[in-house]
């Protein structure tokens, strides 16, 4: 499986010539992984409180993965063009919405009370990518200490791009059974972060400019093995200023805990239970190196069960054994994930066969 991370040296260039926010850049120790990451997130966390308010705006683009429906069965994947804006005031005062093709959801925050509207019962997987770049460009367990990651050894190792110096932070091999052994982190010296690379979903963050003491990333881009596109993102990110107070406000109850835009992992939700898996493929059969994605839905139901990478593969014949694959896993049924008691939507993994 490719776990190479790719670097543009003429974008290094542009990204290194910005102004470094002062906060992080002296506070920790350059041989300690954790500090790596808590500046990075320190340097990008425009939520933090006391930050400035903010209006962002993000235009995108979703990219199919490999296609392997039947064709003439219509495809539930939404891929093309979508509009992702938040308004920000403070941790208790918010509204994002975003919208790519059929799919429309809004989430509020006002005072106490959070709410949610949206026109599926599952964000689509491209949604989800984007909104976890965005709130969390350094995954949640490298930072909490109540995943018990923290206090693992991450591998460091320092090169070069012509004149730049990079630091790239990986997973040990065995650091968690819910850790891919190739995800890693690279920084420029400064301790910006350029790119992540989480279960061979490879992110990366271009062009950065500073907001209110904060890095703003404005061209996001992710791919499946670090080759093949899955969305692009420009990201415009301005003061708020005046805003109504009713943006804020949506009708309806509050939402329950597992109704909401915000990426939930296994880290945070408990898992879903497989109850019913129809058409399952011998394991003896050889597979080629692929990656696979899917989306479990508040009800259980698999979603958008997808290869986003396949390698080797050569002739229609050779596509089968994927295909087969596939279809068979859009039949599981699940006891959904929950959070706090409330059945919620998760990533049911990236999974990984080989030869």
């Amino acid at each position: 499986m490719l776990r190479v991370i790719c670097l543009s040296l003429s974008w290094l260039i542009a990204l290194s010539a910005i102004a470094q926010p002062n906060p992080a850049n002296q506070k920790h120790d350059p041989k300690d992984a954790l500090g790596w990451f808590e500046r990075a997130s320190e340097q990008l966390n425009l939520r933090a409180l006391g930050s400035a308010p903010f209006h962002m705006k993000v235009s995108f683009h979703a990219f199919p993965g490999v296609e392997l429906l039947p064709a003439k069965e219509k495809s539930e994947f939404a891929i093309g063009d979508g509009i992702y804006e938040e308004t920000w005031l403070s941790p208790q005062q918010w509204r994002r919405e975003v919208a790519l093709g059929s799919y429309h959801a809004v989430e509020t925050h006002s005072g106490r009370v959070r709410k949610m509207q949206a026109s599926s019962e599952y964000e689509p997987s491209r949604v989800i990518m984007l909104i976890e770049a965005l709130l969390n460009p350094i995954a949640h367990y490298v930072l909490s200490p109540d995943l018990r990651v923290r206090h693992f050894n991450w591998k460091m190792d320092r090169s070069t791009v012509g004149d730049h110096t990079l630091m790239r932070i990986s997973a040990s091999k065995g650091i968690s059974s819910h850790i891919n052994e190739g995800s890693a982190y690279v920084f420029l010296s400064g301790g910006l972060l350029v790119q992540s690379n989480e279960n061979d979903i490879v992110t990366t963050f271009q062009d950065d400019v500073v907001f209110a003491g904060r890095v703003v990333p404005r061209h996001i881009s992710i791919q499946a093995g670090a080759v093949r596109d899955l969305l692009t993102a420009d990201v415009v990110v301005e003061r708020a200023g005046d805003v109504d107070p009713s943006v804020f406000e949506l009708p309806g109850e509050p939402a329950e805990a597992g109704m909401t835009l915000r990426p939930l992992t296994w880290y945070a939700d408990k898992f879903p239970e497989i109850i019913k898996a129809s058409g399952i493929i011998s394991q003896q059969e050889t597979y080629p190196d692929m990656i696979m994605h899917g989306i479990v839905d508040r009800h259980g139901a698999m979603r958008e069960f997808e290869v986003i990478y396949m390698q080797g593969i050569v002739g229609a014949t050779a596509m089968d054994t994927p295909g087969r694959l596939v279809e068979a896993a859009r039949q599981y049924k699940f006891h959904p994930a929950e959070i706090d008691g409330s059945p919620c939507e998760s990533t049911y993994g990236v999974f990984q066969t080989r030869h």
